[in-house]
């Protein structure tokens, strides 16, 4: 483990932490504890627990992070003791949980001059080649005075307690001191007693997340791209680190639990995939699980948001036998499910707004699963439900299913059942049927279908289906992400 020591100083007019300065080390996914049960009030008689968990408070309101505060107490300095071998440094490796309170030494050693506070913070290196933070202890010098007021700085009153605590958690979070601009992470104590707009940018870059890449949207089948010179690296998604590796980020959104297998193959290309939670916090990581030199992460998910990273490895440390560390790759996303699955948000042609959802699948035994793989020669259902937004129950309407296929050619299914080239029709929405809605419409796509009888043998397909009214036939309600079905040998 590394260990960090920062301290806050007292001067004239100014402070003592980081500056928009970080370098990739970070909590995972943005959070942590912290006991801020300090015993005792300030001169003023307001209380040093409140003081500090209103600067915990100020960091959580502006920033991404986010401090989980326990009103119980914990001594900053368990698990440490004087170093016989460093004068700055205590020994021992604390007791991995975050504290923080007044102390008359460094947890052994000495303050030194005009040492306002110190936080001892430990990290580990991670697997993209930065380093979490893994605990934070914060000991105020109970040798100097402070106080707990607002404004200018005041010498007559001490230090002003909640200000030092904004510095010092500013260290807990990861931000370095700042050496230029105004910021509460100068590197002295001065007039400014709230975070300033350099202390939240860097906050915000430095937990900013896989949004620190663009980001494209991953929908269940396959997407083609390409790593080259010039791509985001690693290193520039997590704020730092040594990884420069190249990578690709995509966004998968699951509506429900859902076993989600995920491919990334190349016949050029050292693929790697990493799997991120929506905080960035890395799930998981595959370099040769799939056949060959690609990777293949095969997991169930809760529902929620989560990072795909089509990467690769270093030139350093890449395998020259698995290919470059830059080109083209094809990533895939396969689900398992024992129903159908959500489809996305509801969204409309004209901007209307409506409460209805949408749900399909691909299954190959009548039901009783659902995926959007298929062979070739395997006989599956393509199904879709729509649970209709119940202001349109009861009404005149009509039914409407599309397919776009990978060229970006869209079909339509017509009345007769048949898939017809959408230039065809004549009408703004063509309609499949026509009916009164009830409040849940089963659809079948497509039914025993083979996709060899079609000429289909390494495709992906997306359906639609949406819905309308006949006193607005011009609006369809429908969903933004489309049912797959991917057939491969």
């Amino acid at each position: 483990m590394l260990k960090w020591i920062l301290s806050a100083l007292l001067a004239a007019l100014s402070l003592s932490a980081y500056s928009f300065s970080v370098n990739g080390s970070k909590w995972p996914g943005g959070t942590t504890h912290l006991h801020v049960g300090i015993s005792g009030l300030s001169a003023s008689g307001k209380a040093w627990s409140d003081a500090l968990r209103r600067a915990a408070l100020e960091w959580n309101d502006k920033t991404p992070f986010e401090f989980t505060l326990l009103s119980s107490y914990r001594d900053p300095c368990n698990g440490y003791r004087a170093s016989t071998t460093s004068t700055g440094f205590p020994a021992g490796t604390g007791d991995d949980v975050n504290g923080a309170d007044f102390t008359s030494t460094v947890c052994g050693n000495d303050y030194g001059t005009s040492v306002l506070a110190v936080t001892l913070v430990y990290t580990e290196s991670n697997q993209l080649g930065a380093f979490d933070i893994t605990q934070a202890d914060i000991v105020f010098n109970s040798n100097s005075r402070f106080d707990i007021y607002d404004g200018p700085f005041d010498s007559n009153r001490g230090t002003d307690f909640t200000r030092v605590a904004l510095h010092e958690l500013g260290h807990v979070i990861g931000m370095g001191h700042e050496f230029s601009a105004s910021s509460i992470m100068r590197e002295r104590i001065g007039n400014l007693y709230t975070l300033q707009p350099d202390d939240i940018a860097g906050a915000t870059t430095l937990y900013q997340g896989y949004t620190r890449c663009p980001v494209s949207r991953l929908d269940f089948g396959r997407v083609s791209g390409t790593l080259n010179a010039g791509d985001c690296t690693v290193q520039q998604l997590v704020g730092g680190g040594t990884d420069t590796s190249l990578t690709d980020v995509y966004q998968l959104d699951l509506a429900q639990s859902t076993r989600v297998t995920l491919n990334m193959n190349s016949g050029s290309l050292d693929s790697v995939l990493v799997l991120m939670n929506s905080r960035s916090e890395v799930l998981e990581i595959d370099d040769d699980g799939g056949t060959g030199c690609n990777s293949q992460i095969v997991r169930t998910l809760p529902a929620g948001t989560y990072a795909v990273l089509a990467n690769t490895l270093t030139s350093a440390t890449g395998d020259t036998s698995c290919g470059k560390n830059n080109g083209p790759y094809q990533l895939t996303a396969r689900y398992d499910s024992s129903a159908l699955i959500g489809v996305g948000r509801n969204t409309s042609l004209q901007g209307g707004r409506s409460s209805a959802t949408f749900a399909g699948g691909v299954t190959t035994n009548g039901g009783t699963s659902f995926s959007n793989r298929v062979t070739p020669t395997q006989r599956f259902d393509v199904l879709g439900r729509i649970t209709v937004d119940p202001a349109h129950r009861g009404r005149q309407g009509f039914l409407v299913m599309a397919a776009i296929l990978e060229n970006n050619q869209v079909y339509v299914r017509n009345p007769m059942g048949e898939f017809v080239p959408l230039g065809s029709q004549t009408s703004p929405v063509p309609v499949t049927s026509s009916k009164i809605l009830g409040a849940t419409e089963n659809m079948t796509i497509l039914g025993q279908a083979v996709a060899s009888s079609f000429g289909m043998s390494d495709t992906s397909v997306r359906f639609l289906i949406g819905y309308g009214l006949n006193s607005n036939p011009n609006e369809l309600y429908f969903h933004d992400e489309p049912i797959n079905l991917l057939v491969s040998p």
